[in-house]
């Protein structure tokens, strides 16, 4: 039998419309490692990313093409310059107010690699989050 699998999602903020979480599944949870190590190396950089998050999760949809903007696939970024936080919207019981965060990164030549990563953890999660062996934690 195959073991069941864990989902942790870890509250960062929550606004008035959207709770904004990263997500964590069988212990791998790349977007809070990108944050937290953005909060030791840079707390400027770290703080601008969390004034992104604050004032996009007061909306029930936000897009503005400056701060928070679709780049395909149902995957959004938050935008600093030269980062970029990735992440989708999702509902689990009736909370359809969710915006999970999968990973972020660097805008460079590794952002192509960064996308294909966010849909890649998206498509993971969303096959496996309704399964009846699956765990899932609020933190």
């Amino acid at each position: 039998m195959k073991k069941p699998v864990e989902i942790t999602l870890r509250t960062i903020h929550v606004g008035d419309a959207r709770r904004v979480v990263t997500l964590d599944i069988d212990g791998k949870d790349p977007a809070r490692e990108f944050l937290m190590d953005l909060a030791r190396h840079d707390r400027n950089q770290f703080e601008s990313i969390l004034t992104r998050i604050r004032s996009i999760s007061n909306h029930p949809r936000y897009e503005n093409q400056i701060t928070f903007r679709h780049v395909g696939d149902g995957i959004h970024e938050f935008k600093r310059p030269g980062l970029r936080l990735y992440a989708f919207y999702d509902e689990i019981d009736g909370r359809n107010q969710l915006i999970l965060c999968t990973n972020g990164g660097s805008k460079n030549k590794r952002q192509q690699k960064d996308i294909r990563l966010a849909k890649s953890r998206k498509d993971d999660y969303l096959s496996i989050k309704n399964h009846p062996e699956t765990i899932l934690k609020w933190e």
